[in-house]
């Protein structure tokens, strides 16, 4: 049972929420920690702990980080930025209210940290966002890199001409992590985007009789219009997941991995080129597998 630490950013996208829902309920996780980056992340470290209300693991120690990404960014943009809260789902799932919601003891930083030396060789890295929490740990404790086992992150594209959010948003906190020597296996968008739940069979969730899958309903309902041109939740964080349980339903090849962070047009692209030895990308997926399984877990 490998010890894990969840970096995330829920709230706008619903695959965030779904995938965590689906780790917490394997045995095979021992989940330590979950720190949430990107503003809000207190609205967002918010939603967290309810959902771990609602599975009563209000043991796991949850933290909100960094607020911005390392690289530049406007005022403008940090404004488009702060709009993004009008569509987060943290604004229907579960108890509006709670004293609990605001009992922040660290920051995600120092939880981080703090997670990698307890389990020091063991701790696997599940990150489902931005880079800028690890970067931001890396940085302040440089000698935690040859502590964590690996990093396992649903994040930049090598098959296709285009960048990914999760790479892009912090391309500078990207390339921190991508150098830093730490063991990376990379979930690409192409890959991860192949497992989706149909917006039809999403009344699967309004089916159930659990408190839980009915606000996940309701927040399934919320991200539905907002991404209209989905077809329903993209499962693409589920990756990490999925691999720290130690299942091949994911095909993975050895790839030298560069973040751009100059080119104009190419900056926050993840390129094959260098020589690094430490990178697995993913080249395919079994996704009817990795479906079957989500379904047995998060409907049992």
């Amino acid at each position: 049972m490998p010890p894990i630490l969840i970096d995330t950013d829920p709230g706008q996208d619903i695959d965030d929420l779904l995938a965590i829902h689906f780790a917490l309920l394997r045995p095979e996780l021992a989940i330590k920690a979950i720190t949430t980056v990107t503003w809000p992340s207190d609205q967002r470290a918010r939603l967290i702990k309810r959902l771990l209300r609602y599975l009563d693991r209000a043991d796991i120690p949850v933290a909100a980080g960094m607020q911005y990404p390392l690289r530049p960014m406007s005022d403008g943009e940090k404004q488009r930025q702060h709009d993004l809260d009008n569509c987060m789902n943290h604004r229907c799932f579960a108890e509006p209210h709670d004293p609990a919601d605001a009992d922040f003891r660290m920051d995600a930083v120092d939880l981080i940290i703090q997670t990698v030396e307890q389990h020091a060789g063991e701790i696997v890295l599940c990150c489902i966002a931005p880079l800028t929490n690890i970067a931001s740990a890396l940085c302040r404790k440089p000698e935690i890199a040859s502590k964590i086992k690996a990093i396992a992150l649903m994040g930049g594209e090598t098959a296709l001409n285009r960048v990914e959010h999760n790479i892009c948003f912090d391309y500078n906190a990207s390339k921190i992590v991508f150098t830093s020597g730490v063991p990376i296996v990379m979930g690409t968008w192409d890959v991860t985007r192949r497992f989706v739940i149909p917006k039809d069979e999403c009344e699967i969730y309004a089916q159930q009789d659990s408190a839980l899958h009915q606000a996940l309903y309701d927040s399934i309902q919320k991200f539905l219009p907002v991404h209209h041109w989905k077809p329903g939740p993209v499962m693409y964080d589920i990756f990490p997941f999925i691999w720290a349980m130690g299942l091949d339903h994911y095909t993975l090849k050895q790839q030298s991995v560069e973040i751009e962070t100059s080119g104009q047009h190419s900056r926050g692209m993840t390129l094959l080129r260098g020589d690094a030895k430490h990178i697995q990308v993913t080249t395919d997926m079994d996704a009817d597998a990795v479906k079957s399984l989500y379904w047995a877990t998060v409907f049992k």
